[in-house]
């Protein structure tokens, strides 16, 4: 059993909740399984972060969540009004953050693309496997 820590997580939800507000965006904040998940524009985007399974195990040969990495996903409904705008302006914002992201989306139900899978946009394909 592998112990969560999430003040890290939480300290970047705040600077980017504080950056997208800055950016016109309505940023709701709660959490979904102990993470912090910020909801923009009420259910046109959502942005859950967490801590990042570390590969190697741990003494007794669980899972282990290190204090880093973490990673970023970002779920969006496809037909949200302006949508190639607000995700730019999204991630310009995340991009800043240096972390695994995952992108996913559906047409019209932003729950539906928060349980997908997604695809994952790698931050830096000459370092690859290495997080924030």
């Amino acid at each position: 059993m592998s112990i969560q820590s999430t003040a890290k997580a939480e300290a970047l939800a705040r600077d980017l909740k504080e950056r997208l507000v800055s950016r016109g965006f309505t940023v709701d904040q709660s959490t979904s399984g102990g993470y912090p998940k910020l909801t923009l524009n009420t259910d046109e985007a959502s942005i859950l972060i967490e801590q990042e399974d570390a590969v190697s195990k741990d003494v007794f040969g669980g899972s282990l969540l290190a204090y880093s990495p973490h990673k970023l996903s970002l779920a969006s409904r496809a037909n949200a009004s302006s949508l190639t705008l607000k995700v730019a302006e999204i991630m310009v914002e995340v991009v800043k953050l240096g972390m695994k992201t995952i992108i996913k989306s559906h047409a019209t139900v932003l729950a539906t693309a928060e349980a997908s899978a997604g695809t994952e946009l790698q931050y830096d394909v000459r370092w690859a496997g290495k997080g924030n």
